[in-house]
């Protein structure tokens, strides 16, 4: 995968105003993994480079509320070193998914210390979790008065993760066919033979190459 999408931060548009991140997978979890680029060449690219980096994608895939993410950018900019530990343990727990995702597209048993990484956080998560009344029922959220926890998006992934994990969807996670992006995707196409995580991208590089491939046997066969 290319670098994509990253529209702004060079320019200084606010990072509320930005749609920095590609977000093809499907799902939260997946775009997460996705914030890497290359995940198989020799030189991934990460794209969540500071923990501001964290709460733009965040914000963008709506995952925490901007009223929130505005505290948590207070308190990250008055304690650098916690902001760091949860970009770190965004990292961890993004590297376990990606590993236990890509195990079971390929079909092969998810590493049980991967298992226990996203366990772990859940289970912090759970301790500033609570039951929220909504229209249609109830729901079990995060409490959002923990305004100040600057693992509050780490948590939020962890609850996503497992959540996806979960679910009916988790059978229908694919890896993208190019031979160095890595990137995953939900397969929701109709007959679920989606190859590429972007047909604008990856899908028409491999195209550009096959037609490529095709003018040359041409040529050869013609001298």
């Amino acid at each position: 995968m290319t670098e994509k999408a990253e529209v702004g931060r060079a320019s200084g548009v606010p990072s509320s105003a930005r749609s920095q991140f590609a977000l093809v997978g499907g799902d939260p979890s997946v775009d997460f993994v996705n914030t890497v680029d290359s995940w198989l060449s020799d030189a991934p690219t990460d794209k969540l480079k500071s923990y501001a980096d964290l709460l733009d994608w965040s914000e963008q895939v709506g995952l925490v509320p901007s009223g929130l993410t505005s505290s948590l950018r207070k308190e990250a900019s008055e304690r650098q070193g916690d902001a760091e530990r949860a970009l770190r343990a965004a990292r961890s727990l993004r590297l376990a998914l990606y590993r236990i995702l890509v195990a079971v597209a390929s079909g092969e048993p998810p590493d049980a210390k991967d298992l226990d990484a996203i366990t772990k956080l859940a289970r912090k998560a759970a301790t500033h979790s609570r039951l929220d009344r909504r229209e249609e029922g109830f729901a079990w959220v995060l409490d959002e008065a923990g305004g100040r926890e600057l693992g509050w998006p780490v948590w939020e992934l962890a609850r996503s993760g497992v959540a996806l994990l979960t679910s009916e969807s988790l059978q229908r996670v694919r890896q993208c066919a190019d031979e160095t992006c890595g990137w995953l995707f939900v397969d929701q196409s109709r007959n679920h033979s989606r190859r590429w995580c972007d047909m604008r991208d990856c899908g028409n590089r491999a195209k550009a190459r096959r037609n490529y491939a095709r003018r040359k046997a041409r040529r050869l066969a013609a001298a």
